[in-house]
């Protein structure tokens, strides 16, 4: 497959009209379609912002964490989670100094899976350098792998969002479904209990995560029952 680069100028109902960075690109586009004979070309777009200083202080820092987990130096840790993301996404081969804002993103996520599944510990919690999108995905992960969303430590307990189990009732004997719950160690659920859970999302910026059967059948394969389902 050959990629061409094109901007998009004008659009007139269905039709838009693209503009390629010079005569020369357009000339070899037309001859690239004209020669296998193509009446259909597929458009993908792409995230031309480049990675923020924030993403690529974060990735750097998950480095030189899990180097300091497994051992292994940071830059070799760096050239193998670069060479495992690349081949998953199947990309090619990219620099961290100008890598697109939405991959380094999901570089992050990619290797935030890792950590979380490999229980590495972190010097820093994720929660103040992740994008929205990306706390929802670490939530996710938080209740299932069964850490502490805020800062990673172990046991936790289920907390509920706006469905609160109250005083009194069995945790084990009611359904989860529909609720919307948080993993938290015990001394993070009790600050829930105490500030409030608006105060609560709005300090730490979590949401939580709304329970499905799906999600009740995982952790209940990983041993972890949460109510009925």
């Amino acid at each position: 497959m050959k990629i061409f680069q094109a901007y998009l100028t004008k659009k007139a109902g269905n039709e838009i009209i693209f503009r390629f960075e010079d005569e020369t690109s357009a000339n070899q586009f037309l001859a690239t379609y004209q020669l296998f004979k193509q009446t259909l070309v597929e458009i993908q777009v792409t995230d031309d912002r480049e990675i923020s200083s924030k993403q690529r202080k974060f990735i750097y820092a998950l480095f030189r964490d899990i180097s300091n987990w497994s051992g292994d130096m940071p830059e070799y840790v760096k050239q193998v989670f670069k060479m495992w993301f690349e081949q998953w996404k199947d990309l090619d081969e990219f620099s961290l100094r100008d890598v697109e804002k939405s991959v380094a993103a999901e570089l992050i996520t990619f290797m935030l899976d890792f950590v979380a599944e490999h229980n590495v510990p972190l010097s820093f919690k994720p929660l103040d350098a992740l994008e929205p999108d990306e706390i929802n995905h670490w939530e996710y992960k938080a209740l299932i792998e069964g850490f502490d969303v805020i800062d990673g430590s172990r046991p936790v307990e289920l907390a509920h969002g706006e469905h609160a189990v109250g005083m009194g009732r069995d945790r084990n004997a009611i359904s989860n479904v529909g609720n919307t719950v948080f993993s938290l160690s015990h001394a993070h659920h009790m600050e829930l209990h105490s500030v409030g859970l608006s105060e609560f999302k709005s300090k730490y910026h979590i949401n939580g995560v709304l329970v499905t059967p799906e999600i009740l059948k995982e952790l209940e394969i990983r041993g972890r029952k949460f109510g009925k389902s």
